[in-house]
């Protein structure tokens, strides 16, 4: 089956405590616990959402959790006591999604899979759970046969309501079914078969229908739309309520093969659609001010000026301030009913932490905690909230949050299991290229650090999502970081160059997400890859000069956007003697024909056309093989066709080279980009320890389960090419 590539637009210590009754001892006293072991980097728990009650005193949050007992990772469902703590597990399930508070209720509401593919639930303070919508599910979501739309990080699942959304009187419920539909079997033409290239499964087929419910039970059919409708699709219940109904976004298709939004208007009391000029402003994707307009942060560099600008031209300054607004990773934007005060989520540009921003026709103000706040709610009147809170060094962990007074109390931790483990050292890292641009991080330090010693060293890289959070498997994917920590490993996790440091690099990232050949190529490859794998020669040559570091024994990885920076890096660099790349291949010319635009606007055309080859010969991974001076191991959750060109090229070129490909769960699915087979972790993990002990350090471990390709590795190794020097095996 031909999976999507990962998007290219699509990156202080704190004592850990033991329990909440721990919080008056001694940091010293604290930090006197376990080390990390590779069960800790499977159960560090997903931070999905949480939901307050309205009266304050109580929230449920969702977390996902690998379960190795029966191979698979769970959703969980707990209620926490936001006065005493205590906390209890209202559902463990195969998945939760979209948990929200029910407006004018005690309850909640959430997407289940309870085995009966993915319905709507109402979820009682008292754990008791009742289906709202349920549909017969038969849409697959996934990487499966039959698969409408691929799963990032989870099982297939069946999808019987795939989004909803409640008015704010709780009157009203909108709500998206699907149904899968079977496609006419017969002789296929054109772009119907040129949709199969590189199939190994079909692609299911389906329709969303968009329904209003009133609080009398009585339902109306908005619209019925066909597969090409990506957004409604893909839908998370992303509507505008408005006081005379509700505004919905829908996508067409166009027959240039384009899409095209349209945006339209329910009425409650005409109880039909009418289209409107403009695009409307989804409320789950804005985030509103108290002057009626939608806040952003806009500028360059250190400070970001905070302004409120509605529909009309009118804008107003709040200020400029070292953080921007607005961020996927945490929670999005509130408002009150009497529109006065307005909470989004704030991020600092360096030692990246959430925070809350407080906005009020008086001016902005700030709200931030010893660790940052990832998943926010808060009450209807703004004046109370509950977060998920984290750090590097602090486990997840329930937090509430005084939003009159500013203050934030820790209140329940989500993971006892990580809260037991004593905190590795872990600083915040700026690191200035030889374009002179910035790129951020952590170095996170091995335990027992000794100044006396170099240390060999590890790059892990995604994009920009190195920030104050708790060894999330978004950013640092099966590569276990706190692991090879604990192994003596110096680790740094280090982000692209931030994208609104310099107009020039903006305008690269800008081209790029919009697929626009706006810049020349060489351009393209400087701003975008190039000065990436120069933040990271920059870094390991200032930890090797302050003697930290061995500078011949440097390993680099990184998964999806990682990947092509591993990739490009260890073709563009000599720096690097080992690397891990994840499930990735994009920038591999067999590509450019499912994505001709994307690579228009990084090569300025097709690999056959002679005069755009040399864009290629100068970026492309595959093509440069034989430039490679380290041992290269691709791991993937599919036989990507751009990660099997790059392996042979490796090969043919003498490249030490390993492919290894993780199964999915049974022989019509495949592992997700994310993995979310436990056992595939954890082998993962394992491979990428034993791959980096081996060609850093050459050390065997006889009990590691690679233990079994050692002889490879050595073959290759005696083959390597003489102008790439070979780390010794230490004496």
């Amino acid at each position: 089956m031909r999976r999507p590539l990962p998007s290219p637009r699509a990156i202080v210590l704190i004592c850990a405590t033991v329990a909440a009754a721990a919080a008056s001892m001694p940091c010293q006293a604290l930090a006197e616990g376990r080390t990390w072991t590779l069960d800790d980097q499977l159960a560090v728990p997903e931070l999905r959402a949480i939901a307050i009650a309205a009266d304050g005193d109580s929230a449920a949050y969702v977390t996902r959790v690998a379960e190795q007992a029966g191979d698979k990772t769970v959703a969980r469902l707990t209620l926490v006591d936001l006065k005493s703590g205590a906390s209890r597990e209202l559902l463990r399930a195969n998945w939760i999604d979209q948990l929200r508070r029910i407006p004018g209720s005690e309850a909640w509401s959430a997407l289940i899979d309870r085995g009966e593919g993915v319905q709507l639930y109402r979820i009682e303070a008292d754990g008791r759970v009742a289906p709202i919508i349920v549909h017969p599910a038969t849409v697959q979501f996934g990487e499966v046969d039959g698969w409408l739309l691929p799963g990032f990080a989870h099982a297939p699942l069946g999808v019987g309501v795939k989004a909803y959304s409640w008015s704010p009187d709780g009157r009203w419920l909108f709500y998206i079914l699907l149904d899968g539909i079977r496609p006419e079997r017969g002789v296929q033409y054109d772009a119907q078969v040129a949709e199969l290239r590189g199939m190994r499964r079909p692609r299911g087929q389906a329709t969303a229908s968009l329904f209003l419910r009133a609080a009398d039970g009585s339902t109306q059919l908005i619209t019925k739309r066909p597969r090409s409708d990506l957004r409604s699709i893909a839908s998370k219940g992303d509507v505008n309520w408005t006081a005379t109904g509700l505004e919905y976004v829908l996508m067409d298709a166009e027959a240039d093969g384009r899409a095209r939004k349209r945006t339209l208007a329910w009425s409650f009391a005409e109880k039909r659609s009418r289209e409107i000029d403009q695009e409307a402003q989804i409320a789950s994707w804005i985030l509103p001010g108290p002057r009626g307009g939608n806040l952003a942060a806009e500028g360059l560099g250190d400070r970001r000026e905070i302004i409120e600008a509605d529909g009309h031209g009118k804008r107003h300054s709040y200020g400029h301030f070292p953080f921007s607004i607005g961020h996927g990773a945490a929670f999005g934007g509130f408002r009150t009913a009497d529109g006065r005060r307005a909470i989004v989520n704030a991020r600092t540009l360096e030692d990246a932490r959430y925070g809350i921003a407080v906005v009020e026709l008086t001016g902005l103000r700030t709200i931030w905690g010893e660790a940052s706040l990832i998943k926010c709610d808060f009450t209807p009147a703004l004046d109370a909230g509950a977060c998920i809170a984290e750090g590097q060094m602090q486990a997840p962990a329930i937090v509430t949050v005084d939003v009159d007074a500013g203050k934030v109390m820790r209140v329940a931790s989500v993971s006892p299991q990580h809260d037991a483990i004593a905190p590795l050292k872990v600083t915040p890292g700026t690191w200035i290229n030889r374009y002179r641009h910035k790129a951020t991080g952590y170095v996170v330090w091995p335990r027992d650090h000794d100044a006396r010693k170099r240390y060999p060293a590890i790059v892990v890289t995604h994009g920009t999502d190195a920030d104050q959070r708790f060894a999330v498997q978004e950013n640092q994917w099966d590569y276990p970081v706190q692991m090879l920590a604990e192994r003596g490993y110096v680790v740094l996790l280090i982000n692209d160059p931030a994208t609104r440091q310099s107009v020039e690099i903006r305008d690269a990232y800008e081209a790029w997400a919009l697929e626009r050949a706006a810049l020349a190529p060489e351009d393209m490859r400087k701003l975008l890859w190039l000065s990436g794998v120069a933040s990271f020669e920059a870094a390991v040559e200032q930890l090797a000069a302050k003697g930290i570091i061995d500078k011949d024994r440097v390993g680099i990885a990184g998964y999806s956007r990682g990947s092509q920076m591993v990739n490009v890096a260890m073709t563009q660099s000599k720096v690097f003697r080992a690397a891990s790349s994840g499930d990735g291949a994009y920038l591999e010319p067999v590509y450019e024909p499912d994505m001709p635009e994307s690579y228009r606007s990084v090569f300025g055309g097709s690999p056959l056309d002679a005069k755009f080859l040399p864009n290629y010969r100068a970026l492309s991974p595959s093509l440069r093989a034989a430039e490679a001076c380290g041992a290269i191991l691709q791991q993937v959750a599919a036989p990507h066709t751009g990660a099997i060109d790059f392996y042979k090229a490796l090969r043919k070129a003498g490249v030490p080279a390993q492919l290894s490909l993780f199964p999915g769960e049974s022989d019509s699915s495949d592992e997700t980009h994310i993995f979310h087979i436990p056992s595939n972790r954890l082998a993962a993990m394992q491979e990428n320890i034993a791959w980096f002990d081996y060609w850093l350090k050459g050390e065997r471990d006889p009990a590691s389960p690679s233990a079994s390709r050692y002889g490879e590795w050595d073959r290759m190794k005696e083959a390597m090419s003489a102008r790439c020097p070979v780390v010794a095996d230490p004496a």
